[in-house]
């Protein structure tokens, strides 16, 4: 879906195994861009108009699209409120959300962003990689043993906010 057309009827049917019946669209009064949340099958969408994502990413998508895919989430309890239970279905690679850092490594290879992250409410390790077309964060709670992801973001832009060592406002492949 990354980097396609927002289309609430496919996203359905992706889901649909996982239990969702309806997806919402973007807002009557929508801005450039919008969250659809995702909180029965644990996915976050974050989708562009696609003036906004071709401003941000470099990107030519035709402006008449409407809304452009542009970061999928697919989450565990702790990364939002709305979340109660782990995404179920299969991540990208092979991996699970119940995967460990090292199983990302291996799969993705070294990753171009590995931190410590600290901020109020959360103590955790972000890994993320720069890929030709597309970004991967993922983000793990915890320390140690007891650390477990908690979110699996794949996006044009961005996915953890800021690159440190990039591009301080934004990071498109």
């Amino acid at each position: 879906m990354i980097g396609q057309p927002f289309d609430s009827k496919k996203v359905r049917e992706v889901l649909g195994s996982l239990g969702v019946k309806r997806v919402s669209g973007p807002g009557a009064f929508s801005s450039s861009e919008e969250i659809i949340w995702i909180p029965r099958a644990s996915v976050r969408i974050d989708i562009y108009q696609a003036q906004k994502l071709n401003g941000l990413t470099g990107s030519n998508h035709p402006e008449d699209e409407a809304w452009i895919v542009g970061s999928v989430e697919l989450l565990a309890p702790g990364s939002d409120d709305r979340i109660k239970a782990p995404f179920s279905g299969p991540l990208p690679m092979g991996l699970a959300i119940g995967s460990t850092p090292q199983d990302c490594i291996d799969a993705h290879g070294p990753p171009d962003l590995d931190e410590e992250h600290e901020r109020p409410g959360f103590s955790g390790r972000v890994l993320a990689w720069r890929k030709e077309h597309l970004n991967i964060a993922i983000t793990f709670a915890g320390q140690g043993r007891e650390r477990t992801m908690i979110s699996h973001t794949v996006c044009l832009i961005g996915c953890i906010g800021a690159w440190r060592h990039t591009h301080p406002e934004v990071f498109a492949p």
